[in-house]
């Protein structure tokens, strides 16, 4: 007993105001947060039943939890805003510090401007400039061109019409060096003004004069030389068949018929 009243009197409030102070506000504490977690369990929700009866407070409350959402919302969008605004204001702090730095002010675009030289067009531009216009072809040229293109195309066409018709009706009366000896010689004598030096070639015995005169005629009648010309070319050429025959007479008696042959005249070679 003497124990439990020296405990009593050691925490009494008389002793320990200070402690006494302190354990009832910790349990005051204790007892209203039990009766606040209690009234939102049990009591609140049956007096918001009961108030949500009357029409105009269910219509207050419905404004109310919407300026709730929406200010919940805006502040939510106003964070993110910040948030990624951030950055791109210092970049654009950034760009405007560069700008202030690197760019020039209008009055020293202009100096700049006037200083500098203006391009004349020297005596030298000039000369290239109509050096390159003359070196353009103009427009007779261009027909000249074309007309000589043409003109070689169909030379050649006939040389090739006169070549083969050698070949196909002397190829049985020749060698085979002596039908490309000829060849070669009548493309001379067709390209060239001159008569060609030739040496002559002996054709088979089956072919008589009359036939080698028939075979230069219709030759010299495609490449349309004169019958001189022609003449003095194959006597110099079939010098052994033409041996007996005056360069005059061939001309003469190139386009006869009256004999038997085996060259006929032929006037559509080329």
């Amino acid at each position: 007993m003497v124990a439990r009243h020296y405990i009593y009197h050691a925490f009494s409030v008389h002793a320990y105001p200070e402690l006494a102070f302190i354990v009832c506000s910790i349990v005051i504490g204790a007892i209203f947060l039990n009766l606040q977690m209690a009234f939102r369990q049990f009591l609140s929700p049956t007096i918001e039943r009961c108030i949500l009866r009357f029409e105009g407070y269910r219509n207050k409350a419905v404004v109310v939890e919407t300026l709730v959402k929406h200010s919940k919302l805006a502040e939510s969008t106003i964070i993110s805003k910040s948030i990624i605004s951030e950055p791109e204001i210092e970049i654009e702090i950034k760009s405007d510090t560069t700008e202030e730095v690197s760019t020039p002010s209008c009055s020293e675009l202009n100096a700049d401007v006037t200083e500098l030289p203006k391009e004349e067009a020297t005596p030298s531009t000039i000369n290239n400039i109509s050096a390159e216009e003359s070196n353009q072809p103009t427009e007779y040229e261009i027909f000249r061109a074309n007309a000589m293109a043409e003109k070689e195309r169909a030379s050649q066409e006939k040389l090739d019409k006169v070549l083969a018709y050698t070949k196909q009706n002397l190829v049985l009366y020749l060698s085979e060096m002596d039908l490309n000896r000829l060849c070669g010689y009548i493309t001379e004598y067709y390209l060239s003004d001159t008569m060609p030096k030739v040496e002559q070639i002996k054709v088979d015995a089956q072919l008589k004069t009359i036939d080698i005169m028939h075979f230069g005629w219709n030759i010299g009648k495609a490449f349309g030389k004169p019958r001189l010309q022609t003449a003095t070319f194959i006597k110099r050429v079939f010098a052994h068949t033409l041996r007996d025959s005056e360069i005059s007479t061939i001309e003469r008696k190139m386009s006869h018929t009256e004999s038997v042959c085996k060259i006929k005249l032929d006037r559509k070679i080329a």
